[in-house]
């Protein structure tokens, strides 16, 4: 009979996978790259977005961004837990291009940075716009960017609500049909649904508070 593995194995070897991962997903976002290039300098920011989603390059970062506005470009961080090795890194504002777009449930915008491109930064319109506010004159695109009312706040963070719920769900329906053919070790859909409606909800509840704060 076989002796279940060493719990000690479990501890050396998640924090090595984890290691691994974080780093590899930094080479993949261009992250690296970037801070070489665009080293960070000690300024004041203006305003700080702290806990944002977006994705830098190949990679999507969901809820551990911090993007601050400073006077001289735009500094852009990570929680160090998902990026040992990603110093924060600041692309001066005439590095900066932005180009707008429609999705299916919400509206994104595109940061380039250099000409050509050494990478991209895309983020929510709304977070855009509320950088855009914060730098003035400095942000590198036309516009009046009114800030969101609560009633357009509730529709967007509905609808990405509904987005990610439904392909979480999808997911959990799915995936443990092409894994196993018995009904009994499978979940049922009732839970495959209530379960990332519920654990999204909260997220998209706290959004929508920390949306309405000053």
């Amino acid at each position: 009979m076989n002796a279940p593995p060493n719990p000690l194995y479990f501890l050396i070897a998640f924090p090595l996978l984890w290691f691994a991962v974080t780093n590899i997903l930094s080479f993949l976002s261009g992250w690296f790259g970037l801070m070489e290039r665009y080293p960070d300098r000690d300024e004041i920011s203006v305003v700080t977005l702290a806990n944002q989603s977006g994705s830098l390059g190949l990679v999507s970062m969901r809820g551990i961004m911090k993007l601050s506005v400073c006077p001289s470009g735009l500094r852009i961080g990570i929680m160090r837990i998902f990026g040992p090795f990603c110093r924060d890194f600041l692309v001066p504002w005439n590095e900066i291009t932005v180009t707008r777009s429609d999705r299916v449930f919400w509206k994104v915008a595109n940061l380039s940075f250099g000409q050509p491109s050494n990478g991209n930064l895309r983020v929510f319109a709304e977070v855009a716009d509320r950088m855009a506010r914060a730098a003035g004159s400095h942000w590198p695109e036309p516009g009046s960017f009114p800030q969101e009312t609560r009633s357009q706040s509730f529709s967007r963070i509905a609808k990405q609500w509904v987005a990610t719920t439904g392909l979480a769900a999808a997911f959990f329906i799915v995936a443990p049909r092409l894994v196993t053919p018995t009904a009994a070790t499978r979940p049922p859909i009732v839970v495959s649904i209530l379960f990332p409606a519920i654990v999204f909800g909260i997220g998209a509840i706290v959004q929508y508070f920390r949306r309405q704060r000053p």
